[in-house]
């Protein structure tokens, strides 16, 4: 499931599954600080601040390619989206 109720400065950035689970990554811009906030299911695990966007989206890249090294793929619903 990737994150809902996504306010207008929410995009979400990936979501990845495994097993029967998905994780999902969202960014909040438009305010300081830069926000990055995972998801796992609809369960928030954690908020990250950075001072500017592109911190916060290499924090994002980064996280994604440890999931995907411990086996994590592109979940079926980021791929509808």
């Amino acid at each position: 499931m990737i994150a809902t109720n996504l306010p207008p400065n929410g995009r979400v950035l990936w979501c990845l599954r495994r097993r029967r689970s998905d994780v999902s990554c969202v960014l909040h811009v438009g305010s300081m600080p830069i926000e990055v906030q995972v998801f796992q299911d609809s369960d928030l695990v954690l908020t990250e601040l950075f001072p500017e966007e592109q911190f916060a989206l290499g924090w994002a890249r980064s996280y994604e390619r440890r999931l995907r090294d411990k086996g994590w793929v592109d979940s079926p619903a980021s791929r509808a989206s």
